[in-house]
C-alpha cells in the first residue's frame, strides 16, 4: 500500500510537468522511477539496471540543481521561496531516495 502510495506521487510530479518546457525531461525521468522500482519489486528487472538509473538520476539532479537546463526552461516562477529548477532538483532529489530506499533488498 505505501509503495504504491509514494510511486502515486511520482505520477503526479509527471503530470504537473506535463506543461513545462522542459517535458520531455521530467515525465520520462518520474516515469521511470515507477516502472524500475516496481519491475525490481516483481524481481523483472536487475540491481544493475536500478544502479543506472540512480546514476540517471544523479546526472539529471546535478544538470538541474547547478542550472545547467535553466536554458531549457528559463521562467522565473518562485514557489515556495524556490525557483523551478531548484524545485525540480528537489523532486529528482525525493526520487533519488525512493529508488534507493525501495531497492535495498
Amino acid at each position: 500500500m505505501f509503495f504504491w502510495a509514494v510511486n502515486s506521487i511520482f505520477i503526479l510530479f509527471a503530470v504537473f510537468n506535463i506543461d513545462d518546457p522542459d517535458w520531455f525531461l521530467w515525465i520520462p525521468t518520474y516515469l521511470l522511477v515507477i516502472l524500475i522500482t516496481a519491475a525490481y519489486r516483481k524481481k523483472k528487472v536487475s540491481k544493475k539496471t536500478v544502479n543506472i538509473l540512480l546514476l540517471y538520476l544523479l546526472s539529471v539532479f546535478v544538470i538541474s540543481f547547478f542550472g545547467f537546463i535553466e536554458f531549457l526552461d528559463n521562467s522565473s516562477d518562485i514557489m515556495v521561496n524556490m525557483k523551478e529548477p531548484k524545485r525540480e532538483a528537489l523532486g529528482v532529489l525525493i526520487a533519488m531516495t525512493w529508488v534507493f530506499w525501495t531497492s535495498r533488498k
